[in-house]
């Protein structure tokens, strides 16, 4: 699921936008086209694709048995059942955004347990 965008599909975009009259209009979609240049990481997916669970997790840094058994949690929701799962784009994206709220939060709770007079050596309970 990666690819830097090719060069000549890249000026064939950087053509089109350069035609478009409106300045505002044509910004966003020149910094996406940069992005999409440079970053052989980036990936474009319509919300509804679906993804299979070794995608899912490939873009998850995770295995692909972690993915199964948040699908088996109800954590993420799948398309499908048995060994072939689908996972929609969409959900991934709402649990990478879910993660990371839960991450803040629990930064955020951490930080409000140590101050100026916490001890370097003190032990902090997490759980």
């Amino acid at each position: 699921m990666s690819g830097v965008l090719a060069d000549d599909a890249a000026r064939q975009l950087h053509d089109a936008l350069n035609a478009v009259a409106d300045d505002a209009a044509r910004e966003p979609f020149l910094r996406l086209l940069e992005v999409l240049e440079t970053s052989p990481e980036v990936v474009i997916l319509p919300a509804d694709a679906l993804l299979s669970t070794q995608a899912v997790a490939d873009h998850l840094g995770v295995s692909r048995m972690t993915v199964v058994r948040l699908i088996d949690r109800g954590i993420l929701e799948s398309a499908g059942v048995g060994v072939h799962r689908k996972v929609r784009a969409s959900e991934v994206e709402r649990y990478l955004v879910e993660r990371a709220a839960k991450r803040r939060g629990a930064i955020a709770e951490l930080a409000q347990d140590i101050d100026a007079d916490t001890a370097a050596d003190e032990v902090i309970r997490t759980r």
